[in-house]
C-alpha cells in the first residue's frame, strides 16, 4: 500500500483538516486542487510521482472550481483544452453566485 501523500505535502495546504485523515484516493480532487492552487514546485513533483500524469489529467478536469490562472496553467502543462474542464463552464457564467 502506498503511503499517505498528504503527510509529505506542505502542511499549510491542509490547515483546515487533519492531514493524517486525508485519503489519497477518496480525496484526490481536494489534494490536487490545493497543490496546484497553493502548493510549491516540490508539492507538484510529489503528486506527479504519486498519481502519474494520466491520473492527474483524468482528475483535474473533474474539479468543479479552479482559479482561472490555475485552469490556464493546467490546460497548457497537461495539454488539455480549457473547454474540457468542468470548472471552465462555471467560469464563463455571467453570475457565478446565482444572485438575481
Amino acid at each position: 500500500m502506498k503511503e499517505n501523500i498528504s503527510l509529505k505535502l506542505s502542511s499549510y495546504l491542509f490547515w483546515d483538516c487533519h492531514r493524517d485523515r486525508v485519503d489519497p484516493d477518496a480525496d484526490k480532487k481536494l489534494i490536487l486542487e490545493r497543490v496546484f492552487t497553493r502548493g510549491t514546485e516540490d508539492d507538484e513533483r510529489l503528486v506527479y510521482r504519486y498519481y502519474g500524469k494520466e491520473e492527474i489529467k483524468r482528475t483535474v478536469v473533474e474539479i468543479k472550481y479552479l482559479d482561472i490562472k490555475v485552469l490556464n496553467y493546467l490546460s497548457v502543462m497537461l495539454n488539455i483544452p480549457r473547454e474540457k474542464f468542468k470548472c471552465y463552464e462555471k467560469s464563463l457564467s455571467p453570475n457565478p453566485f446565482g444572485i438575481f
